[in-house]
């Protein structure tokens, strides 16, 4: 046999080998089903209707067109959002359960509750977080005063009389308001309800005077001039009430309050599975239309974090919600 030859038997010989070692692994990744294999759960903590409600079912009836199997939103309400939070982190890890989470499920529940049925830092894995609405100080026909000096003013005056409601010891709008009230040096009286919905026809009834609160549920009230908006806590103006200071523009300087909502995932859900979900996600709530059916057209600002800036974001939040329930010092166990 020639040297010619003899090579050439030995590169075939080699061609074959290094086909007969890939064929299995090319079969594997040709076998490999591509996730979702099916259907996917968005859990909302509230009740169906509602702003975080609104989000996950626009996301999800993009994403149902997006990938080979539906994508349904299930709402799983109480306990200031623990309920949803327990079923999420008890599910499997692996993608097919997601939780649309916000301030309390994952900043602010473990500094109000003495024990948790979850660990809101080792029991998830942020994914994206989606969008804020940022929170605006409103006034109702009980104050007579039309600015945030008009309040401080009337809350110095009258220490403990200037009456501001929220839905509940503990929430959002409570820790918000008191948080201001300390930044202002003012005491104001808490009158709490059950929900948004009842703090609103108390501001219109005029059973309480001022209330901090989002701009969804209020942005057609102010729009209608039935209630005054005075300031709103975020570092600039909002395109959709232009002519609202910011409280920083009002006196108070770098007060700002928001609420979030994000998607996470049961801790040791796959990485690969987190990015498709967080990129798949991203491009949806980046679409101009979507902005303005879901987000930005009902007075949510986006965020559109992935999740390594998810994860940042939370490490900072939960610092200033221990600070902030700190300084009201409530318990709601």
């Amino acid at each position: 046999m020639t040297a010619s030859l003899k090579r050439k038997t030995l590169s075939t010989l080699l061609l074959l080998c290094t086909a007969a070692l890939a064929a299995p692994w090319a079969q594997a990744q040709t076998a490999a089903p591509a996730w979702p294999t099916h259907p996917v759960k968005i859990i909302v903590p509230f009740t169906a209707g509602g702003l975080a409600d609104a989000l996950a079912r626009g996301i999800a009836q993009e994403l149902t067109r997006e990938w080979p199997q539906p994508v349904l939103v299930e709402n799983r309400p109480g306990a200031n959002t623990i309920i949803a939070a327990e079923f999420t982190a008890r599910a499997p890890a692996d993608g097919y359960t997601l939780l649309m989470a916000n301030d309390p499920t994952l900043s602010s529940n473990q500094y109000l509750y003495s024990k948790l049925p979850y660990d809101p830092v080792k029991d998830f894995v942020p994914v994206i977080n989606v969008a804020e609405t940022q929170q605006l100080l409103v006034a109702g026909p009980a104050f007579s005063g039309g600015s945030l000096a008009d309040v401080i003013a009337a809350a110095k005056a009258k220490p403990g009389e200037v009456s501001y409601g929220t839905f509940g010891a503990g929430s959002k709008a409570h820790i918000d308001s008191e948080a201001f009230a300390r930044q202002a040096g003012i005491k104001l009286l808490h009158v709490p309800y059950k929900g948004v919905a009842d703090v609103v026809p108390a501001l219109l009834g005029s059973q309480i005077q001022i209330a901090v609160t989002g701009v969804p549920p209020v942005l057609q009230l102010v729009n209608s001039g039935q209630l005054r908006a005075l300031a709103l806590a975020a570092p600039q103006r909002s395109p959709l009430m232009p002519n609202v200071p910011t409280f920083t523009e009002a006196g108070l300087a770098d007060f700002n309050a928001s609420a979030w909502f994000g998607l996470v995932a049961p801790a040791a859900t796959p990485r690969a599975v987190v990015d498709k979900v967080a990129a798949d996600v991203a491009r949806i709530i980046a679409k101009p239309e979507f902005q303005k059916k879901y987000v930005t057209g009902v007075g949510l600002a986006l965020l559109n974090q992935g999740p390594d800036a998810f994860a940042a974001f939370l490490q900072k939040d939960r610092a200033a919600y221990a600070l902030h329930v700190k300084n009201i010092n409530v318990k709601l166990d």
